[in-house]
């Protein structure tokens, strides 16, 4: 007898249910975006580590590693795992025509690039906390097998990096060929992508990466100011 009575009312619960379903995803996408600026701008873990320098980790740098550095990775990594998950929702809530395909694809490389991210963070946070509070006789033969390992140091962070570039590539040419959101908007946040691996100082890719955190949270109230259909 449920199932009879909300089968014949199929323009109903349904459609209110996915309107408030996707403002808590779009509100889930501009929280996390918030968050990830925030930690951008407070840098709580320090300065940058390089992936490209000989040493990814220098002994000698751990003593100035700022106590609520593991909290912060932990807390960034979180905040991009949401981020990619729900901004690859958002997309293919937005793109119902030409474009989905890129969609599909972006959100699925999202979600897991997201997710290496936070584990990565997570991985390199936790041995950098370890190693910064070990004697130097069993912290800096600890740090340098580290950095002769970098794969395993950085190998989910990177894979994460990796495949959340495909998914911001994937999903703003969907966003673009769909003209989901205005095309200025789009086109200034793919110049901004490889931006990110170009030769310049930590704190001016921090500076990007907040704009590119200031574009999502302008999408998410875009969708939370969309009425309800």
């Amino acid at each position: 007898m449920t199932f009879t009575s909300q089968s014949a009312h199929p323009d109903t619960k349904p459609v209110n249910g996915s309107a408030t379903r996707i403002r808590v995803v779009a509100g889930a996408l501009g929280a996390a975006a918030l968050t990830a600026a925030a930690l951008l701008v407070s840098t709580p873990w320090g300065d940058r580590y390089s992936s490209s320098a000989d040493e990814v980790i220098a002994y000698e740098h751990l003593d100035t590693v700022p106590d609520g550095a593991w909290i912060g990775m932990l807390t960034n990594g979180v905040a991009i795992a949401v981020l990619y998950i729900s901004l690859g929702l958002v997309a293919c809530h937005l793109v119902r025509g030409r474009g989905r395909f890129a969609a599909l694809l972006g959100a699925l490389a999202g979600t897991v690039g997201g997710i290496l991210s936070a584990m990565g963070n997570l991985s390199f946070a936790t041995f950098v906390w370890f190693a910064s509070r070990l004697s130097e006789d069993v912290g800096r033969p600890l740090v340098d097998y580290a950095n002769d390992n970098p794969g395993h140091l950085l190998g989910a962070t990177m894979a994460g990096f990796f495949l959340s570039t495909l998914a911001q590539l994937a999903l703003a040419t969907a966003l673009l060929r769909a003209r989901a959101v205005p095309v200025a908007a789009v086109a200034a946040y793919l110049l901004l992508i490889p931006l990110q691996f170009a030769p310049i100082p930590g704190r001016v890719i921090d500076l990007l990466q907040i704009v590119m955190m200031a574009l999502y949270v302008a999408l998410a109230v875009t969708v939370l100011r969309r009425p309800a259909t």
